[in-house]
């Protein structure tokens, strides 16, 4: 599994972030990488027996990129990332379905998360739809203690004039399927609102350098994607 080495290469990219030094190291790289991969592989096969969804996923379709796409970067002083991750998901890292992700980053940086990577505008607008429609569902996993104890609901917000997308044509075409009666509930639900405005909603876990390394992490990273399964799961129903 994972190495004190594996950090310990990922906090040099961070010091000498730069192709030079990387050509040098291109070995190194090999072998962290290669570890990861390993990593990767063997959640999947574990994961595939808690969750379905995720046969058929390949190592190889979930791993990040180690370098950056700099094209439209202003700024290509640092070509490298300074994390290993990978999305566990149907369909591999491109895909928008809800994933359990896992960051490796010296630092304490390390973390496992859960979401709907980049969904599409019109797909974001269906999501919060579903999630103000199924809020006392959502509410009913999030709120639970235990999955409290593992995971904090991150929402981030953005500056939009909710009231304003709420006219726009995405959400009046959504509102208007979704029936007249249902159109009233929302425009006057200052909840439905507040939800307007999340541009996301994760759930996270933060890990220490000492427990990524620790003999027992691997089993716990198990047990917490298996407590994140009923979360993706409420997500998964609008697609």
């Amino acid at each position: 599994m994972l190495s004190p080495i594996t950090l310990k290469f990922l906090e040099a990219v961070k010091i000498n972030n730069n192709t030079e030094r990387m050509h040098r190291n291109h070995d190194l790289y090999v072998q962290e990488r290669k570890r990861f991969t390993e990593l990767v592989e063997h959640l999947i096969i574990d994961m595939q027996k808690i969750d379905p969804n995720l046969n058929w996923i390949e190592a190889k379709n979930c791993i990040y990129r180690f370098n950056k796409d700099l094209r439209f970067s202003p700024d290509k002083s640092h070509p490298y990332k300074l994390h290993f991750g990978a999305f566990l998901c149907s369909g591999g890292r491109k895909s928008s379905l809800p994933w359990y992700y896992i960051h490796i980053q010296p630092g304490d940086n390390s973390m496992i998360w859960g979401w709907s990577r980049c969904p599409s505008r019109d797909e974001v607008s269906r999501i919060r739809l579903h999630i103000w429609k199924n809020r006392d569902e959502r509410k009913e996993i999030t709120e639970n203690q235990t999955f409290k104890r593992y995971y904090k609901e991150v929402e981030r917000k953005d500056n939009v004039d909710a009231e304003r997308r709420l006219k726009s044509k995405v959400w009046k075409e959504l509102l208007e399927k979704a029936g007249e009666r249902l159109v009233r509930k929302v425009v006057n639900n200052p909840e439905m609102i507040e939800i307007l405005r999340y541009v996301a909603r994760t759930v996270s876990h933060w890990l220490s350098d000492e427990e990524i390394l620790s003999d027992k992490w691997y089993d716990e990273v198990i047990s917490w994607f298996k407590k994140m399964k009923n979360f993706n799961d409420f997500l998964l129903k609008w697609f």
